[in-house]
């Protein structure tokens, strides 16, 4: 796990959790491609001129159904998606099984158990009390490090793909599809039941207060909550499946607050984590299936993420195939813009820190340098002052990236001298 800066071409930053496939326990191939890298936005998104971005000390995006949060994910280029539920319950799993399960925003602007947690609180429309993206402390990042994946618990429920109930029937877009453009419409063809081992389909009958799982349909319709751990499964042989989606307790001693609601009628949505006034039925397995995929909630946002393919050769460092033709289109990464440029509030030691660690270590090791991440520490552990006198250096960093970009070029083309079918391709399109 790593974080990563990734620039558009209006050179806006998205700050990033770069996972393998093995650290998530995602699929290592989608649809026939490798998949070298999956991106996770660290922070909830906000809007930039329309487009989707992973920012700290921003307002999270709300407002937006969940086909329009698809689209927006999707308009950034090939490989970026809505964050899936696949994804989202994997960094729940590597929160739980780490001890490190994260508090947050579920307190009007504290955690609800630990009030001496805070983040830097902002009024909107609805009178909220929301917290800006990644402004609270560590312990709110889903491994309680700095590191981390922020604000998955509270402050806005967060839209994920990939999954929907249809009148009661657990359905997904199988082998993480979501991530890879698939069809996620209502009428889509995509989308598959899960199934017991017996083969029966799973369907979630909410009755009389409790929300049971069984093989055939629930005979009423209705639309209740209850915690996680006390979803019933007796009446059917439950399958990892569906506890590795987040959608049933594990096995092992979980005991977590978190909520599980759902209205079996007609087809729902979901989204998960909590908002700011939900206390201890917050979390990151909290669990909400009510909505209409037209619903517009405003307390409810979303985060991007992206898939990066390995190429042909599996050698060339972050860049993708597409249909195994050589393309020369750019890559989205570009030269680093003046600080000035940045919209702010943007904190910025955290970007400075992150350019820092990422862009002069890639030229460390190309000099030979022996110690990369005792190279990086220095960067991530310098002090604001530091910082800040680095930032008045914009121009110094820009050619630094630039250099950087040079020698990705120069050694990119040595080794497609030397390999014959590799293929190169872009981590994303030209922005909206």
């Amino acid at each position: 796990m790593r974080n990563e800066v990734i620039f558009d071409r209006k050179g806006i930053p998205d700050i990033m959790v770069v996972f393998t496939p093995d650290e998530l326990g995602l699929p290592a191939e989608i649809r026939g491609k490798a998949v070298k890298e999956y991106a996770i936005s660290k922070y909830p998104n906000t809007l930039i001129g329309g487009v989707p971005h992973s920012m700290p000390y921003q307002q999270p995006a709300v407002n937006i159904n969940h086909d329009e949060a698809i689209r927006l994910c999707e308009s950034k280029g090939p490989g970026w998606h809505l964050l899936t539920n696949d994804e989202w319950a994997a960094l729940a799993h590597q929160s739980r099984k780490n001890g490190t399960l994260p508090r947050g925003n579920t307190d009007c602007g504290k955690s609800h158990s630990h009030p001496e947690e805070t983040g830097t609180t902002y009024k909107d429309n609805s009178g909220s009390s929301k917290t800006l993206t990644g402004s609270g402390p560590v312990t709110w990042n889903h491994d309680h490090t700095a590191e981390g994946v922020a604000d998955m618990c509270g402050n806005i429920w967060e839209h994920v793909g990939g999954i929907r109930f249809m009148d009661g029937q657990v359905q997904v877009i199988p082998d993480n599809g979501a991530a890879a453009g698939a069809d996620q419409s209502k009428d889509s063809k995509e989308w598959t039941p899960l199934y017991t081992a017996d083969g029966d389909t799973i369907f979630y009958n909410v009755e009389d207060g409790e929300i049971k799982l069984q093989p055939v349909a629930p005979d009423s319709k209705d639309y209740d909550g209850v915690p996680f751990v006390d979803l019933d499964g007796s009446a059917l042989e439950v399958p990892e499946k569906l506890i590795e989606l987040g959608l049933y307790p594990t096995s092992e001693d979980y005991n977590g607050s978190d909520y599980f609601w759902l209205d079996t009628d007609g087809e729902r949505i979901v989204i998960r984590g909590g908002a700011w006034a939900n206390g201890a039925g917050a979390g990151v397995f909290y669990f909400n299936g009510n909505n209409s995929r037209a619903y517009v909630p405003w307390g409810v946002g979303f985060r991007s993420a992206l898939i990066r393919y390995s190429g042909d050769s599996g050698d060339l460092d972050n860049l993708d195939g597409k249909d195994g033709k050589q393309t020369d289109e750019p890559r989205e990464e570009t030269a680093a813009p003046s600080f000035d440029a940045l919209p702010g509030p943007v904190q910025l030691p955290t970007l400075v820190r992150l350019i820092l660690a990422r862009q002069l270590t890639v030229l460390y090791e190309a000099a030979g340098g022996k110690d990369p991440e005792g190279f990086k520490r220095i960067a991530n552990t310098a002090t604001d002052k530091e910082l800040q006198q680095a930032a008045a250096l914009s121009l110094s960093l820009s050619q630094v990236n630039a250099a950087v970009e040079l020698y990705r070029n120069v050694s990119q083309q040595l080794k497609i001298a030397n390999t014959l079918t590799l293929t190169i391709g872009k981590e994303a399109a030209d922005h909206e």
